[in-house]
């Protein structure tokens, strides 16, 4: 498989599809919002390993959108979609970035819970979809940089299966698992401390002790997944 990527994503992207995603669930025909899609990666994976699933993904930033699309050209079971999601439906929001592909750009709304004045050099208004207008979907995954709780806690989870989730603060895991708690079981969660990273001057060095991660959850009553065999 060939990806037009950015150089300073090449890692992050190569996990993805190596299978960073994989929970040890199967399905057939399902329908997946990819939120947070960047480059493609994820869209990518998930129709290789969940065969004849409709993946949706949104993509705001515009250079990384024509990355996403060139990487998804022709693909029938992949439908990109130039727009953020941010709940109280408003049509556009400030978004911002360091480069095309930059898989920590986010809204500007979030942006600064993470990176200090001035980290992130480019700016846009995008296009805002509210995540509560749209349909339950099987897979829900969810990356975009501070924003995942709010989205989370507008969208309809009612046939979901899977939740994929990235987190970026214990105040952002905690309002995920709060979401979840009632409905889902967490199968995987890896959690980073920020201190090692702090030494890049982009981040708000009050981060220090704070972690980031992410997590996964299964839904306590399977709806159209079943757990693959050995797992």
């Amino acid at each position: 498989m060939s990806l037009a990527v950015p150089d300073a994503m090449y890692w992050a992207i190569k996990d993805v599809l190596e299978g960073e995603y994989e929970t040890g669930f199967d399905g057939v025909g399902l329908d997946i919002l990819d939120i947070g899609a960047n480059v493609g990666s994820f869209a990518l994976w998930a129709t290789a390993r969940w065969p004849g699933c409709l993946v949706t993904s949104y993509e705001p930033h515009p250079g990384t959108f024509e990355l996403l699309k060139r990487n998804t050209h022709q693909r029938r079971d992949i439908v990109a979609v130039n727009a953020a999601l941010f709940p109280g439906g408003a049509k556009t929001a400030s978004f911002v970035s360091r480069f095309a592909g930059d898989g920590e750009s986010g809204l500007a709304s979030y942006a600064g819970d993470t990176f200090v004045d001035g980290a992130m050099v480019e700016r846009y208004e995008v296009a805002v979809v509210d995540p509560a207008s749209l349909p339950s979907a099987d897979i829900v995954k969810i990356d975009i940089e501070g924003g995942e709780g709010d989205v989370l806690d507008s969208i309809d989870l009612s046939k979901t299966s899977l939740v994929l989730l990235e987190y970026q603060n214990r105040r952002n895991r905690d309002q995920l698992a709060a979401r979840l708690s009632a409905d889902f079981d967490l199968i995987d969660t890896v959690e980073h401390i920020w201190d090692p990273l702090l030494e890049q001057r982009c981040y708000r060095p009050d981060l220090a002790g704070d972690v980031y991660g992410r997590m996964f959850a299964a839904r306590k009553g399977m709806t159209r997944m079943t757990r693959a065999a050995g797992r």
